[in-house]
C-alpha cells in the first residue's frame, strides 16, 4: 500500500520523521537529479561567466561561452575538490587546489605535474555534464531524468499557452532571497492548499474567491487556479482556451520537486525551494513581468506579506513536527489534493 494511501479519504499525511529524520532527509533529496531542475535565468549569465548552482544536493557549475550554455560538475576529478565558490568571470575553470584546468564545457586542459601518469587524461578526468534546456529564459538542467524536457514542461506549456512569453522580462529588483527554520518538504505542503488562505492570509483573501478555488493534478505537478472576486484584476484569456470566460486571478504552479511557478496578469513569480539542512531551507524568488500597468494589483500584489505569512506557518509547522505528540493528521479531499499527491511522489 505504501507510505500514502491513494485514497485520499482513507489516507493518511506524512509521518512528521520525514520531517525529522536525517537519513530519509537524504533518501528524498536523492531523488532531486531524477527530475529536470529549475537552476535559474538566463539572464545571470554573460560571456565567459561561472556561477555556482546545485541540482538536489549535487554541486554543480553554470558556464557560458558564445551562446553555448553548459551545467558540469563543481567537483575536481583529481582530490575532489569544489572548483568554485562565487561567481566569477573566467575563460577556464582552475582547481583552486592543485590547478587542474578544465575548458567552460568542462573538458580537461591542463594538470600541472602529472608527466609519466599512463592512459591520462581519459574521459573520466572531464567534468561530468548535464543537459541545460533554456524555455523562456529560465533554464533547466537535467543528470538522469527519464522524461524528456517537452515532457516535464508539456502540461504547463499547453495550459499557459495563452501567455506570450516572448515578452516576459526579468526585473531584478523582484529577486528575493529567504532563510527560513524548517524543512522544505513543509514550505511546499503549505504553497500545495489553499486551505489555509482565509485564516492566514487576509490581504489575499480580499481579492480570491475562496470558494472557487481549484486544484488539479498531473503526472509530477500540481495546478492551483485562483479566481477573483468581482473588480479585480484577471487574466484576458482568448476564445478557445479552456479556460475562455473564467474570472482566473492567478495559476499556480508546483512542478516536481520544488519549482513554484505563479502567473499572475503582470507576469510570473518563480518560487525555488532548496532544502539547506533537515530543519533549514531557503526560497529564491526570481520575477519576470510582462504587463508593467498591472503590477502591484490583484492576487499578485503584495507578495512579500504573503511570502513572510508563510513563513511564520511553516517555522511553526517545523517546531510542531519535532513534538513526540504528534505524528500525522489526515487530508481534506476538497482542498489538499495537491499534498497528497506530493506525498505520495516523495514515498513511492
Amino acid at each position: 500500500m505504501g507510505v500514502i494511501h491513494p485514497d485520499i479519504c482513507k489516507a493518511e499525511t506524512l509521518p512528521s520523521e520525514y520531517y525529522t529524520d536525517e537519513k530519509l532527509y537524504h533518501q528524498i533529496l536523492d531523488k532531486f537529479p531524477t527530475s529536470w531542475s529549475f537552476i535559474g535565468p538566463s539572464s545571470m549569465l554573460n560571456q565567459n561567466t561561472v556561477v555556482p548552482v546545485s541540482i538536489g544536493k549535487i554541486p554543480m557549475l553554470l558556464t557560458k561561452k558564445g551562446d553555448e550554455i553548459n551545467c558540469v560538475s563543481n567537483v575536481c576529478t583529481h582530490r575532489g575538490m569544489i572548483l568554485c565558490q562565487e561567481n566569477k568571470t573566467t575563460s577556464s575553470i582552475i582547481c583552486p587546489y592543485h590547478g587542474r584546468t578544465f575548458s567552460l564545457d568542462g573538458k580537461i586542459k591542463h594538470m600541472p605535474k602529472f608527466s609519466g601518469v599512463e592512459n591520462f587524461p581519459a574521459p573520466s578526468d572531464d567534468l561530468p555534464c548535464a543537459q541545460v534546456v533554456n524555455w523562456h529564459g529560465m533554464l533547466f538542467a537535467n543528470l538522469s531524468a527519464s522524461k524528456t524536457f517537452d515532457e516535464y514542461i508539456s502540461v504547463v506549456e499547453e495550459r499557459m499557452n495563452f501567455i506570450e512569453f516572448s515578452r516576459l522580462t526579468i526585473v531584478d529588483n523582484l529577486a528575493r532571497l529567504h532563510d527560513i527554520s524548517a524543512n522544505w518538504m513543509l514550505y511546499v505542503d503549505n504553497y500545495l492548499e489553499g486551505f489555509h488562505i482565509p485564516y492566514v492570509h487576509k490581504g489575499l483573501n480580499s481579492v480570491i474567491d475562496y470558494s472557487n478555488y481549484e486544484t488539479e493534478v498531473f503526472d509530477d505537478a500540481v495546478l492551483q487556479v485562483g479566481y477573483a472576486v468581482d473588480g479585480e484584476e484577471v487574466f484576458d484569456i482568448p476564445a478557445g482556451h479552456q479556460d475562455y470566460g473564467k474570472n482566473i486571478a492567478a495559476y499556480y504552479w508546483w512542478i516536481f520537486p520544488n519549482l513554484m511557478l505563479n502567473f499572475y496578469p503582470w507576469g510570473l513569480s518563480i518560487n525555488v525551494v532548496k532544502p539547506k539542512g533537515i530543519s533549514s531551507t531557503q526560497v529564491v524568488y526570481h520575477g519576470m513581468v510582462l504587463d508593467q500597468d498591472k503590477f502591484g494589483i490583484g492576487a499578485g500584489g503584495d507578495l512579500d506579506t504573503v511570502e513572510h505569512e508563510d513563513q511564520d506557518i511553516v517555522e511553526g509547522c517545523n517546531l510542531g513536527m519535532n513534538s513526540p505528540l504528534y505524528h500525522r493528521g489526515r487530508y481534506s479531499p476538497t482542498m489538499e489534493k495537491g499534498v497528497h499527491h506530493f506525498h505520495r511522489l516523495l514515498t513511492e
